[in-house]
């Protein structure tokens, strides 16, 4: 005779999934509001997509430092943490005055989400197993698809309408409720016996930076012989393959 296994409350999943979306909704809402953004910064187009960089890179380059310091400090407490952070980065956001306070609220949000992405994971293997956990991994994995269609139609209604900022103040809003709900989580323990190898941290975000600003600019610096828009040149070599080189040289020292 079997017996049925005991079900896991769906509420931590609700939980990771809304977080997930307060994340995917930050990266999709800037190319959907590309020109209301060029327009009300008074800055040029490409200060949106620099700003998307530099979120990426952070996230990219910080995300194994982000797992680290989830285990040391309990991946309950560092969830709450990077939605709070988000949450003010998103503030940030929407009282931008400039493309400079944009970007270091994205780099704010690239840091935050660096230490939130792995605690997703953590805590649904904590809370669900079996097929539970399989279905929850696969509704995690299709959280971005979600935040996308919504934020086509949301942001753009709320940029052409009101203000590109208020897609923003919903973020933060968002923030404000996963925080609250969180609460209700069960905490996970602390392993502090995990050390950070400061080194490798380094290598390892330098070589993913590297690797990222090359791939992203081949184009515009060009993919051997430097572009006009290169920032400079080496013996008229366009720095983005440099960059690509440099990094992959990093990666392999931080393997090593």
């Amino acid at each position: 005779m079997r017996t049925n296994a005991v079900r896991a409350p769906w509420f931590p999943l609700i939980v990771i999934v809304l977080a997930q979306l307060q994340l995917n909704t930050n990266v999709s809402v800037l190319p959907v509001s590309l020109g209301p953004i060029s327009a009300d910064l008074a800055a040029p187009a490409t200060a949106a997509a620099t700003a998307l960089l530099l979120y990426s890179l952070f996230v990219a380059a910080f995300v194994m430092l982000g797992a680290k310091i989830g285990k040391l400090g309990g991946e309950r407490r560092v969830f709450q943490a990077g939605v709070v952070v988000h949450g003010v980065a998103m503030g940030l956001m929407a009282a931008s005055t400039d493309a400079s306070v944009m970007n270091i609220a994205q780099a704010i949000a690239g840091v935050s989400a660096a230490a939130l992405v792995p605690t997703f994971v953590v805590l649904i293997a904590a809370n669900y197993h079996g097929r539970q956990q399989a279905t929850a991994l696969g509704v995690l994995a299709g959280i971005p698809a979600v935040a996308s269609g919504l934020t086509f139609v949301i942001a753009g209604f709320l940029a052409t309408a009101l203000s590109w900022r208020y897609s923003y103040g919903l973020i933060v809003v968002l923030a404000v409720v996963v925080f609250v709900l969180s609460l209700r989580l069960t905490p996970i323990p602390r392993q502090p016996s995990i050390r950070i190898a400061l080194v490798g941290v380094v290598l390892s975000a330098a070589a993913i930076a590297l690797i990222l600003v090359g791939v992203n600019n081949l184009q515009t610096w060009g993919p051997l012989v430097a572009e006009a828009a290169a920032p400079f040149s080496l013996l008229r070599l366009s720095p983005a393959p440099v960059f690509i080189l440099v990094g992959i040289v990093f990666g392999q020292a931080f393997f090593a």
